[in-house]
């Protein structure tokens, strides 16, 4: 792998009813983008099932499953999969929302449950109420990429600004956001946040969606993108059942933080922003 140019897949499904056809489908397109030379192929928030209570619920025993193929995909491949995230059971009554990580060899290297759950009603609809259907994660780590540093966020994550803060702190330039975004609130600020955080990180932001499908309860806006250090589009995937391969040039992160050093610029002697475990 070549460390200064990064390869990365977005695979974009269109999502249907049936959980076992949507992850036959996630790892199909895992297989396409491995064959456009994606060295990372990313999905997108529970890809294996419409965002909808009913459809997260019947999709919750298909994970396991699903988590040995993905495994599977990326040892065969010998690539990076940030596996979107799934209904992963836990102790309680309720999912967590997690989205795991596997390396070249298959192995799981980083996890993340959603922090934050969408419980609301914006303008253009649908009312959604995830706290219904799932539990909130509370940690947030990062790990380690020959491209860099890197995190993920799950879907709603990416509207909360201390979490980029402290992942700037952690040394992050390369962040992936799984989501499923509707088409009203996809339309008013996917695009927007993506490029935002690219700014504030000065780095790269993989977010991925499922494609458009109008046949759903809950329609998700497709367009998944890449942006870049400098807010920058570097790939968009429009709305349509597709996988866009986009070629990252990593070392254009440096350049920019040497000639806008936004980092170094904050005034840590008047305000900080930390985890509560004090990292």
């Amino acid at each position: 792998m070549n460390n200064r140019y990064l390869t990365v897949g977005m695979c974009q499904p269109r999502l249907v009813y049936a959980p076992q056809d949507n992850i036959d489908k996630a790892l199909s397109l895992i297989d396409e983008a491995a064959g456009q030379g994606a060295e990372v192929a990313v999905l997108p928030e529970m890809f294996s099932t419409p965002y909808e209570p009913s459809a997260i619920r019947s999709a919750v025993p298909l994970t396991p499953c699903a988590l040995q193929r993905l495994s599977d995909k990326a040892r065969r491949h010998g690539i990076y999969v940030v596996a979107g995230s799934l209904p992963y059971a836990a102790k309680g009554p309720k999912p967590f929302n997690r989205a795991c990580v596997f390396d070249p060899e298959g192995r799981i290297i980083h996890t993340h449950d959603k922090l934050h759950l969408f419980d609301c009603e914006p303008p253009g609809g649908p009312s959604v109420r995830e706290s219904m259907t799932a539990m909130p994660g509370s940690e947030l780590g990062v790990f380690k990429t020959p491209w860099g540093t890197a995190a993920v966020l799950v879907c709603y994550d990416i509207r909360f600004t201390p979490l980029i803060q402290i992942l700037v702190d952690r040394g992050v330039s390369l962040l992936f956001v799984p989501a499923q975004f509707s088409t009203a609130t996809g339309k008013a600020h996917w695009e927007m946040l993506l490029r935002v955080r690219a700014l504030e990180i000065q780095g790269v932001v993989v977010g991925v969606q499922p494609a458009q499908n109008p046949a759903l309860a809950y329609v998700p806006f497709g367009h998944s993108i890449t942006a870049g250090p400098w807010g920058e589009v570097l790939g968009d995937a429009g709305t349509e059942e597709t996988v866009s391969v986009v070629r990252v040039d990593m070392d254009e992160c440096a350049r920019i933080r040497s000639v806008f050093p936004l980092i170094e610029h904050r005034r840590t002697d008047l305000y900080r922003t930390v985890w509560q475990d004090g990292d």
